[in-house]
């Protein structure tokens, strides 16, 4: 069986037609492989930042804990505090000076007001990035 010369001139053609798409096909390739690359990297990014999300929210909960145990404090404070004036209010003639040892529980419940308020200033913008 003899090929003639238009048949090799088709074949050839087929042949180039063949190559020019396999060498389409390799680009296309290579620009999803980078796509793909691009994708990955992105996934990563959000993993990791997801990561760090989820540490700073731990951290946030332990300082709001810290805060909550310094208001029980206060709490705990205000309440003797209102106890001993209500004891002073009844016994107005008891020769005990309850006096010192409310100005004593006033300074505790300034310096621990400080305290909130500074983690509070601390607390506030960090929740704010957190819900952007």
């Amino acid at each position: 069986m003899t090929v003639e010369r238009e048949d090799r001139e088709d074949i050839e053609e087929v042949g180039d037609a063949v190559e020019a798409l396999g060498i389409m096909i390799e680009e296309a390739l290579k620009v999803i492989y980078e796509r793909i690359g691009g994708l990955h990297s992105l996934v990563a990014q959000m993993n990791t930042g997801g990561q760090g999300f989820k540490e700073e929210l731990l951290e946030l909960k332990k300082e709001m804990a810290k805060s909550h145990e310094v208001i029980r404090g206060l709490e705990n404070i205000v309440s003797r505090t209102e106890s001993r004036l209500v004891d002073m209010q009844k016994n107005i003639s008891d020769d005990e000076d309850y006096s010192e040892d409310i100005k004593n529980d006033l300074l505790i419940i300034k310096r621990d007001l400080q305290f909130v308020r500074g983690d509070l200033n601390e607390l506030l913008p960090r929740k704010e990035d957190m819900e952007k």
